[in-house]
């Protein structure tokens, strides 16, 4: 059996993150990981680009979990989103809004 790569090990870890972020209506991407100091470098997408919570979930969450299960990685840090022009902005904000309306309506149907 082929051995993974430290990306594909990174990238299987961060799948078992992905779910709970599609909820709502972001994702996590791997930026890159720099060998030379153990630094993974992850990019917050969707609804999590610029998000607020953004930097305290990766340091709170992400890191503890990555570098948990992979002695490779001695530090984590959060790639900051560009300036997002006014028609992302509103676009992020309706699908922030889709993913709280689809939550609710699944925690009212599995409630009782």
């Amino acid at each position: 059996m082929e051995e993974l790569t430290i990306e594909q090990q990174i990238d299987d870890i961060l799948d078992k993150l992905r779910p709970f972020l599609q909820r709502e209506g972001g994702d996590i991407e791997l930026d890159h990981f720099d060998e030379s100091d153990g630094t993974c470098y992850v990019k917050m997408v969707g609804a999590c680009n610029g998000c607020a919570m953004a930097s305290s979930d990766v340091s709170d969450s992400v890191a503890v979990l990555l570098m948990d299960e992979l002695p490779q990685i001695k530090d984590v840090k959060l790639i900051e989103p560009e300036h997002e022009s006014f028609e992302d902005l509103l676009r992020r904000l309706k699908e922030q809004e889709q993913a709280n309306r689809e939550l609710e309506e699944y925690n009212r149907q599995h409630r009782g």
